[in-house]
């Protein structure tokens, strides 16, 4: 059976002949792939600019709208039907500033230029502190385990808990939530583990759940669909990633992994 390899130089001088040829092809590979780096780096950046503005820019018409949208609402004597109208309004402009506002975190989402050694028991308190109200509305029995140390920024690391644990207080069963949070030392990594014992999700959609946007729950429960879309960002810059574990009966586990 004939050999499909190249047949070997003949002299040393038709050796580095190829061999030069094979430097400057790979030159050229190593160039077009800089290239285009380079433009989806430049698509991207533009991008998150076009967020930034739009989402920063489109709040303040929007202020003036529940401003006045408050104060028709206050005034005394107006018909059912127009209290019912400008109910809705209100609800609807409310509902668009948290929009935009979850926009411009999105767009900032991995911003932190510089990543150092941190306790990530840190972040978690300043979630938990943030997620208080919830917390005890809710009933949750939080139990972290001590937390070790990974390569990060701890704000944005916080933004990481804050969103996972509000889906896991939000996304509850009848039962009050209960949530463990719980790392595993890896090789260059860390896992960090958020359970809990809520509604679940189906594990066909464990990975859309992460997109932006993506709700699986309609709007009987709030929210926006991007708190993950954040996190799976900020992590993502860390050089780590985010995964979902369900079978859609016996609550969510949460993953996500930092560089150590």
């Amino acid at each position: 059976m004939a050999s499909s390899a190249k047949p070997l130089p003949d002299s040393p001088v038709e050796a580095l002949h190829e061999i030069a040829e094979l430097r400057r092809s790979l030159a050229q590979l190593q160039a077009a792939m800089a290239a285009q780096k380079a433009a989806a780096d430049l698509a991207g950046e533009q991008l998150q600019q076009f967020l930034y503005a739009a989402s920063h820019d489109l709040q303040e018409p929007l202020r003036g709208i529940i401003t006045y949208a408050q104060l028709l609402e206050r005034q005394p004597g107006a018909d059912p039907a127009s209290d019912e109208y400008i109910t809705f309004i209100l609800r609807g402009a409310l509902q668009m500033r948290e929009l935009l506002q979850q926009l411009l975190a999105y767009s900032r989402a991995g911003s932190a230029k510089k990543y150092r050694l941190i306790n990530l028991n840190v972040p978690l308190q300043m979630a938990l502190l943030k997620l208080a109200p919830e917390i005890r509305a809710s009933g949750a029995q939080i139990a972290p385990d001590p937390l070790p140390e990974a390569m990060g920024d701890e704000n944005e690391i916080s933004q990481v808990f804050h969103h996972i644990l509000g889906n896991s207080l939000k996304f509850h069963s009848n039962l009050p939530p209960e949530i463990s949070i719980a790392a595993e030392q890896g090789t260059g990594e860390c896992t960090i583990t958020v359970r809990d014992n809520g509604v679940g999700i189906e594990p066909r959609f464990c990975e859309q759940v992460l997109l932006p946007f993506k709700r699986l729950h309609g709007h009987e429960i709030e929210g926006n669909g991007l708190g993950l879309a954040i996190c799976g960002k900020i992590l993502r810059a860390h050089q780590g990633r985010i995964y979902v574990e369900s079978d859609g009966v016996h609550g969510t586990a949460v993953h996500f992994t930092l560089p150590v």
